[in-house]
């Protein structure tokens, strides 16, 4: 009953890492196409936009918020209970801002140990990549949504925009049984 019972969450996790994931291939962070010149004119350089490290993913932006700025990240190691679980953070403000700052949290469960809070950064040029660290420390398994609010403050004024990380917890792995370790002397056929 127990083992069916385990079976059946370890299904469940993996349907729901996988839709996750769709999510997260959907999620299109690049910036807004900048319109062709008229025929005739010198084409404009393209425009510059940021690099992030190839094994980093997009967060799951509400609405469409990562055309003005992008939250993108890396697990350090497998989510596993009770093991620190590093996670690197890029901020990619896709046009200049006058300060921009965001605040991690965890649900009950997933505690952000580290890196809580960033900035406020003043003076943020568009497509650069704000590096930041949040540490979480992971209580029990399960799928659990890390929340990023970044504020913006620019000509528009503030506007805080929310983004979702998925992270999937597994279970503490137990610590493989020693080997028993084999007689050091044959036994004797004649001592029966």
């Amino acid at each position: 009953m127990v083992l069916a019972t385990r079976v059946s969450a370890l299904i469940a996790m993996g349907a729901l890492a996988m839709a996750g994931t769709c999510m997260l291939a959907a999620c299109d962070d690049t910036p807004p196409e900048q319109s062709q010149p008229a025929s005739g004119a010198t084409p404009a350089s393209p425009p510059k936009v940021a690099q992030v490290a190839s094994d980093m993913v997009a967060a799951v932006s509400a609405g469409k918020t990562a055309t003005a700025i992008g939250v993108h990240f890396s697990l350090g190691k497998v989510p596993t209970v009770g093991e620190a679980l590093p996670m690197e953070i890029a901020i990619v403000p896709h046009r200049k801002f006058a300060t921009v700052q965001a605040h991690f949290e965890g649900p009950e469960g997933l505690n952000v140990t580290v890196g809580e809070n960033f900035g406020p950064r003043a003076d943020v040029a568009a497509e650069t990549s704000i590096q930041h660290q949040v540490v979480l420390l992971p209580a029990r398994d399960g799928i659990f949504m890390l929340t990023v609010s970044v504020n913006t403050t620019s000509e528009e004024g503030d506007v805080t925009r929310s983004f979702s990380i998925p992270v999937i917890v597994g279970p503490k792995q137990p610590a493989p049984a020693a080997a028993a370790k084999p007689n050091s002397a044959p036994d004797d056929p004649t001592t029966n």
